[in-house]
């Protein structure tokens, strides 16, 4: 059977490892003093795509996390274990 798009983000937002990357994201930025605004300003993008990030409403593809985490200045190694850490 296919991947259908939808279907599959579906089944992908909202699960513990979805969760533990909107919180590593944001704790990441915490940790560094980093306004959403700001990292919003240093991606080169509208201030709400941090946002939507955050809160789950849009999902980062590779490349879009790496840069995420290149301008919070940590190691994106170090965001994905932590997501791996985490079931389902």
């Amino acid at each position: 059977m296919p991947l259908i798009w939808g279907h599959w983000m579906g089944k992908h937002l909202r699960t513990a490892r979805h969760k533990a990357l909107m919180a590593a994201l944001k704790a990441a930025r915490e940790s560094a003093g980093i306004t959403q605004r700001e990292l919003a300003r240093r991606l080169d993008r509208a201030h709400s795509f941090v946002g939507k990030i955050e809160s789950g409403e849009r999902q980062l593809n590779v490349l879009e996390f790496c840069e995420y985490a290149d301008a919070l200045g940590t190691d994106a190694t170090v965001l994905i274990r932590e997501v791996l850490k985490a079931r389902g």
